[in-house]
């Protein structure tokens, strides 16, 4: 079996990465304040809030890093060739996501009215900021059953289609279905080849299909940034081999193909960070790596700091919730007339403070409420299901 990614070291787990949990906080406040920037109607736009979906990007990075860096270190123990591994994984996956979006999907959909209403009230003010009513009224049963099952990202009308930012959270879950897949090709064909091909393969299918992928209201279909959780592939199954420096070469190519397609600024944005995310991860292990050494490790001491950690713990959470709390303050202040004749950045500091305080506190009640347990319960299934069958239900896929 070919694996160009034999000599990786793998030998710390996601907690002795400090960098991953300060991206992933770092990734969370971004869309916020990205959000805040637009519901307090501030111009003249900070260029990085302006590029409020390259924090989506962000996240993309991180999860594709952590989920083949994951594999890599199980794959004794859990072999890719084994049924049972996959089951483990989407399990793991399951109960890690859905608990806490279960419980504010359905926050959201009993207060959408509310929230429809407090986002007109924005959009009355500031009308370039408007969205579709119908993220916020459309309590039809297909809306419902797609957003439980996970299949709203592969059908446009219910794509974006809640309060919710939950578009990647659908994206993230096509991700998980397939990525067994995905390490299964890689450790037969090797990583570079995989990922270089699939990206073509991807490309293309939106070259023949422009009409299908454009009536996407968000790249919620994961053919449109599969491209994105390669990156992060890349960067986790090249990390201290020899081939670090061709993974950075090919990750970096990726968004270089998505901005030859789509050439706006901030496709070009997208390659530089993802770029700067691969050396932050791989610099030791890339022959031009040393000259960066010195700035790598002040940017991994920076995002390895204990707020950093926590925001990582708390950041799905907080990604989550976030619009449930800004969309009412945010609509709610359009009544006031100091408030609107505030400069754009008084409004905008003002709202981020008292949302984002509220925010980190319901975060923190949420990851100790819902998702741990969430956690522990999946947990516990998977000791179960194990102690049960014992080694019965591995499943070999032969060559």
């Amino acid at each position: 079996m070919k694996q160009d990614f034999r000599t990786a070291r793998a030998q710390e787990d996601g907690r002795q990465i400090p960098a991953l949990d300060g991206l992933r906080g770092l990734a969370a406040l971004w869309v916020f304040l990205s959000h805040v920037r637009i519901l307090t109607g501030m111009t003249p736009v900070p260029t990085l809030l302006a590029y409020g979906e390259l924090a989506v990007d962000l996240f993309m990075f991180v999860s594709g890093f952590l989920m083949a860096f994951h594999y890599l270190e199980r794959r004794e123990p859990e072999p890719w060739n084994a049924g049972r591994t996959w089951l483990r994984f989407w399990c793991r996956r399951f109960f890690r996501i859905t608990p806490a979006y279960y419980v504010l999907l359905l926050i959201s959909l009993l207060t959408g009215a509310y929230l429809g209403d407090a986002r007109n009230a924005v959009a009355h003010v500031w009308p370039e900021t408007a969205t579709a009513a119908s993220r916020y009224l459309d309590h039809g049963v297909w809306n419902v059953v797609t957003h439980v099952t996970y299949t709203f990202g592969l059908i446009p009308r219910y794509a974006f289609n809640t309060p919710l930012p939950d578009w990647s959270i659908g994206l993230e879950m096509q991700f998980y279905a397939v990525f067994p897949l995905l390490m299964l090709l890689i450790a037969r064909y090797g990583a570079l080849l995989v990922i270089a091909t699939l990206a073509v393969a991807m490309f293309g299918v939106q070259i023949i299909a422009p009409g299908f992928f454009s009536s996407f209201p968000m790249p919620a279909f994961l053919p449109m940034k599969l491209y994105m959780f390669m990156t992060g592939m890349a960067a986790a199954l090249t990390r201290g081999t020899p081939r670090a420096s061709v993974g950075f070469l090919l990750a970096a190519s990726l968004p270089a193909i998505e901005f030859a397609l789509h050439p706006v600024a901030v496709s070009a944005a997208r390659i530089a960070m993802v770029a700067v995310l691969f050396i932050l991860f791989s610099a030791e292990s890339m022959r031009f790596g040393a000259l960066a050494l010195p700035v790598v490790r002040i940017l991994r001491r920076a995002l390895g700091i204990r707020f950093g950690k926590v925001m990582g713990d708390l950041a799905y959470s907080f990604y989550l919730i976030h619009l449930l709390v800004l969309l009412p303050v945010a609509g709610f202040l359009t009544k006031f007339e100091r408030y609107l004749n505030a400069p754009g950045a008084v409004r905008f500091i003002a709202v981020a403070l008292v949302v984002g305080t509220i925010t980190f506190g319901l975060s923190w009640l949420l990851h100790r409420a819902v998702e741990q347990p969430g956690i522990a319960l999946g947990k516990r299934l998977l000791k179960r299901r194990i102690v049960m069958t014992g080694r019965e239900g591995a499943i070999s896929f032969r060559r």
